[in-house]
């Protein structure tokens, strides 16, 4: 038979609590900042135990930070809060010659394979088609829990989508947040060829003409070089981020004219 551990209580006086309450936040907090590699790590473990909600979601934002639930655990949020990190210049962004002849030949298309850009027409879908395995693939870390803080999100006028439909089906799509002059593009999805890639189009377009500061976006390296992406260090991205997140930049859920 094996034993139990005795649990050992004991009553802090009154006048005590206080400090003793204090005494015992210190010396955890410093304990959990050593063990967590630094005060913001500490601050982002911390975060990440808290029950998520739209209000966190948009706090972790305005941060600089985003919630991503570990792909082997969906229940699970990570607050990351990466350095470096890849960013579009948005008043900077320019159609490129290969994505140029792309939507010079979609134009070209029959109507029943032309495609068609809408805003906001099917969010849910959208970020639902996000979040399916993609190749060999089993998982993706955009949960159910996580999909429905994005629809509440919607609901609210700060989350939005950029989708691509041919011949009447949703065939790609683009998924993102705004806030102010600050836009945080999520996920995107395809089914047919090129679909994401002219949704995104559409939405950096309509992001340049709003007039918004900052689109944090995925690696540098990755899919969104094409578009312009850049990595920059934390420090230089937190510097953009507060001018972008007080500017008084609104959302238009109009589809932009592309000049091609």
């Amino acid at each position: 038979m094996g034993f139990l551990p005795k649990v050992v209580s004991f009553i802090v006086p009154a006048r005590l609590k206080g400090p003793t309450k204090r005494l015992l936040q210190q010396l955890l907090h410093s304990g959990l900042a050593k063990v967590s590699g630094g005060q913001e790590e500490a601050l982002l473990w911390s975060n990440a135990q808290a029950k998520l909600t739209p209000y966190r979601m948009i706090q972790g934002y305005l941060h600089g930070t985003f919630p991503m639930p570990k792909v082997d655990n969906n229940q699970i949020f990570i607050w990351y809060d990466p350095d470096p990190r890849a960013i579009i210049p948005v008043a900077d962004f320019k159609i490129r010659n290969d994505l140029l002849r792309c939507l010079k030949k979609e134009k070209l298309q029959e109507l029943d394979k032309r495609f068609e850009i809408k805003v906001n027409t099917n969010f849910e879908q959208t970020i639902i088609n996000c979040s399916k395995p993609r190749g060999i693939k089993t998982s993706t870390w955009i949960s159910a829990e996580y999909t429905r803080m994005m629809l509440e999100l919607h609901q609210m006028g700060i989350a939005h989508s950029f989708e691509t439909y041919q011949n009447g089906e949703l065939v790609g799509g683009v998924v993102g947040v705004a806030l102010n002059g600050y836009f945080i593009t999520l996920s995107l999805f395809r089914t047919v060829d090129n679909a994401s890639k002219v949704a995104f189009c559409y939405l950096l377009t309509r992001l340049k003409e709003d007039g918004f500061k900052l689109h944090l976006t995925g690696d540098s390296d990755s899919w969104f070089a094409q578009f312009g992406a850049v990595n920059i260090t934390r420090k230089d991205f937190r510097q953009e981020l507060i001018p972008a997140i007080t500017a008084p930049v609104t959302f238009t859920s109009l589809v932009p004219e592309l000049s091609i």
